[in-house]
C-alpha cells in the first residue's frame, strides 16, 4: 500500500514522505536505561547496597518508560535512591554518548531500506536534540543499515532540549506539507499518532506497541498497531 502510493506520488512530481519516529519505534532504548542505571548502581554501591542488588536483578524485559516504574518491577522502591539515580540518568540518557547503545526494534532497518529502494523518502523526526544527540543518531542510523545522509533521506531533530515534543512536530508538519506527500507514519506514542493522522487524513499510520508515555490518550480509529517491523515486511 505505501509503495502503491508512493508512486502516485512520484508521478505527480512530489516526494513520497514517510515519517519515523526513532525511541520507541525504530529504536529500542531500554539497553540506555539499563546501561545507566547499572552503571549508577555500581557508583553507589557502598552508600546504596539495596540499589545495587535490585539493578542486578533487572533484566531488559523490567525496564519501563519511568525509572520509578522500571525499580518497582524487581520490588525496591527507595524513594531517595531513586530520585538520585533519576538525576543521573537525566543527565546522561540524552547523550551522543549513551544513544549509541540502542539497538534496532526487529525488521526496522530492512523495512526502511525497502521503501527507500523503491523511491520512499523516510524523515526521521524524533523528540531527540540536535545539540545533544545529532552526532550519535546519526552513527547509530548508519552503524545499523538505515539509510541516511543521502540526498534522499531526511533527518529532524529539536533545535534544543527543553522544547516540547507535542509542540517541535505539529511545527514540523507544515514544513513537510511544502516539502512533500506523507504518505505514512511510524511512532510509538498514541498521541503523535493522532496528531499524523489528523494532520494527513491520507496517510498510513501505525503505532509501534513497544512503550509510551503514562497517560497516552486513546488511540484514533484508523491507525493500525504493530509490536515490530517483522509483520510489515
Amino acid at each position: 500500500v505505501i509503495i502503491d502510493k508512493a508512486q502516485r506520488v512520484k508521478a505527480s512530481g512530489r516526494d513520497p514522505l514517510v515519517i519515523f519516529d526513532l525511541d520507541g519505534t525504530l529504536y529500542d532504548n531500554r539497553p540506555r536505561t539499563l546501561r545507566i542505571l547499572t552503571e549508577y548502581a555500581h557508583q553507589e554501591a557502598e552508600r546504596l547496597p539495596g540499589l545495587l542488588a535490585a539493578a542486578q536483578s533487572v533484566r531488559l524485559d523490567d525496564v519501563d518508560y519511568l525509572i520509578k516504574d522500571t525499580l518497582n518491577n524487581v520490588g525496591f522502591s527507595d524513594e531517595d535512591a531513586i530520585a538520585g539515580l533519576f538525576a543521573y540518568w537525566k543527565s546522561r540518557f540524552f547523550t551522543d554518548d549513551y544513544v549509541e547503545l540502542d539497538l534496532p526494534i526487529a525488521g526496522a532497518a530492512t523495512f526502511v531500506k525497502r521503501l527507500n529502494a523503491e523511491g520512499v523518502v523516510p524523515v526521521y523526526l524524533t523528540g531527540r536534540d540536535a545539540p545533544n544527540m545529532l552526532k550519535g543518531t546519526v552513527s547509530c542510523l548508519h552503524r545499523d543499515g538505515f539509510p541516511v545522509g543521502t540526498v534522499d533521506t531526511r533527518i529532524v531533530l529539536k533545535d534544543r532540549f527543553e522544547r516540547a515534543d507535542d509542540e517541535y512536530k505539529e511545527a514540523v508538519i507544515t514544513n513537510l506539507r511544502r516539502s512533500g506527500d506523507v504518505i505514512a507514519a511510524f511512532d510509538n506514542e498514541p498521541g503523535l499518532c493522532n496528531l499524523f493522522h489528523r494532520a494527513f487524513p491520507e496517510a498510513s499510520v501505525c503505532l509501534l506497541d513497544t512503550a509510551c508515555a503514562p497517560g497516552a490518550p486513546p488511540l484514533a480509529d484508523g491507525i493500525i498497531r504493530a509490536p515490530d517491523f517483522m509483520q510489515l515486511l
